[in-house]
């Protein structure tokens, strides 16, 4: 199947094309938002996002999830995917709803009733045995003449009579025993139908600990950037680095907040300006590792209603921010081997990427950047670079390249072209990237250069699968 990246997802939210992401799957939803039975509100407020915790929530059956089968595109890439863990869910028995035998103690109304009937029985037997016992002596009286006559002389006539006592006595003991356990089984049971109206009882399996991806335990936090929507953020620093270059700080809502932007990808920033909204995108030097700020490195043009704005911004003003943005995300298996040509503020994604790969000592990607200025000072974020480069020789290379460098410059001189390029970046391969970013001239004569030496160009959309990535 293939595979889509939360950043495509999130690009599907009208209610004419939603995606959603469950389990780490992709699903095309639009055709499914009249047959959904908790309407369509519900899947549009999920557009474009995973919906794995809301759809788990709800609690759907098995047969909702065959349901979703129709509409499966793919899969998240593998370093997007959330990691795994266990939730229980236990399998549930139908059982009878009447009960057979009554197990509950009877209510204090139900004992008086019992002790009642207990009693009036005793009475009842007591009193037949009183009956029994007088009648069985006036009948002693009246067999003992009756059978003085049959009985052959010389017997006792007080032995029929003592016969007759015995047998009236034991027919009341009996009598007595009998009622007497039929009391003590009542109370003991409540039998209300025969055993058999019911089928026998089968045993229910065991519950089971089933494995759901999920991203955290502990309660989901808000993230701080939205895709869709404007937040306020305030600033708090403004530093002039370079000739009209100035790093701005906004600061986080927490300070122990992150940005929560994919390396590779950038941040829009909107004014109201001249009674006109003004929007314009930039790419943060600051990333994930860095808590409580935003950083961003611009420089102002003359002309630039945005970048001339950001310079007269005061601290504590506040300016709205949305993000992340761009197609481009970046992971370990993205390229072995990574070539960027970079021109003035167009180093900024650049170094968000060798950051990344420079601080994580399991990626092993390798870099050649080529970045380009008019004069030495010109170069931004040079001890930052430089560092990186000599702390890992193994993954990265800087080459200066100075259209208006003075007789101290011993770097390259003048404009990069293909036999620079040629040099340091190495050739068109499945595995190999190259990264662009800078003024339009320039981007326009690199994309020619490296058409001439076999790289496949992009399309009029940038795409993160391109061999050459425009940012």
């Amino acid at each position: 199947m293939p595979s889509f990246t939360l950043q495509q997802v999130q690009q599907h939210t009208k209610p004419d094309n939603i995606w959603i992401v469950l389990h780490n799957k992709v699903y095309d939803v639009t055709k499914y938002l009249d047959d959904h039975p908790g309407g369509k509100d519900v899947l549009l407020e999920v557009a474009g996002t995973d919906a794995t915790e809301a759809f788990e929530e709800v609690g759907h059956s098995d047969e909702a999830r065959e349901q979703l089968e129709p509409y499966y595109m793919g899969d998240l890439p593998t370093e997007e995917q959330a990691e795994v863990i266990e939730v229980y869910r236990p399998n549930f028995e139908q059982v009878s709803q009447s009960a057979v035998v009554s197990v509950n103690k009877s209510s204090s109304g139900s004992s008086i009733l019992s002790t009642i009937v207990k009693l009036g029985l005793t009475g009842l037997v007591g009193t037949l045995a009183i009956s029994c016992y007088q009648n069985g002596r006036s009948l002693d009286k009246i067999l003992s003449s009756l059978l003085s006559n049959s009985l052959p002389k010389g017997t006792p006539g007080t032995t029929a009579g003592q016969f007759w006592t015995g047998a009236c006595i034991a027919t009341v003991a009996q009598l007595s025993i009998t009622l007497g356990l039929g009391v003590w089984a009542a109370s003991k049971l409540d039998v209300q139908q025969e055993f058999t109206h019911y089928v026998p009882r089968r045993h229910a399996q065991p519950a089971q600990l089933i494995e759901l991806p999920r991203t955290n335990l502990l309660p989901k936090k808000l993230n701080v950037l939205d895709p869709r929507q404007w937040r306020p953020f305030t600033l708090t620093r403004k530093d002039e680095v370079a000739p009209h270059v100035y790093c701005f700080v906004f600061a986080l809502p927490n300070t122990d907040d992150t940005m929560g932007l994919p390396t590779g990808q950038h941040i829009a920033l909107r004014a109201t300006i001249n009674g006109q909204s003004v929007s314009r995108s930039y790419t943060p030097v600051s990333n994930n590792s860095d808590t409580g700020r935003i950083e961003l490195l611009i420089k102002i043009y003359p002309n630039g209603a945005m970048t001339r704005y950001l310079e007269d911004m005061q601290i504590g003003q506040t300016i709205d921010i949305r993000g992340p943005k761009g197609a481009m995300q970046y992971s370990r298996q993205y390229a072995k081997h990574i070539g960027m040509i970079a021109g003035g503020t167009g180093i900024t994604p650049m170094y968000q990427l060798i950051r990344t790969i420079c601080e994580d000592p399991s990626d092993n990607t390798q870099i050649s950047l080529l970045y380009a200025n008019k004069t030495e000072n010109d170069i931004l974020l040079r001890t930052e670079l430089d560092t990186f480069a000599q702390k890992c020789p193994e993954k990265l290379q800087v080459r200066y390249v100075l259209s208006h460098a003075d007789e101290k410059w011993t770097g390259y001189k003048g404009f990069i072209n293909g036999d620079v390029i040629e040099r340091y970046i190495a050739p068109a391969a499945e595995e190999n990237r190259v990264l662009l970013c800078g003024p339009p001239p320039m981007l326009a004569a690199m994309k020619k250069v490296l058409q001439g030496m076999g790289w496949t160009m992009p399309g009029t959309v940038a795409k993160r699968d391109d061999k050459v990535f425009l940012f």
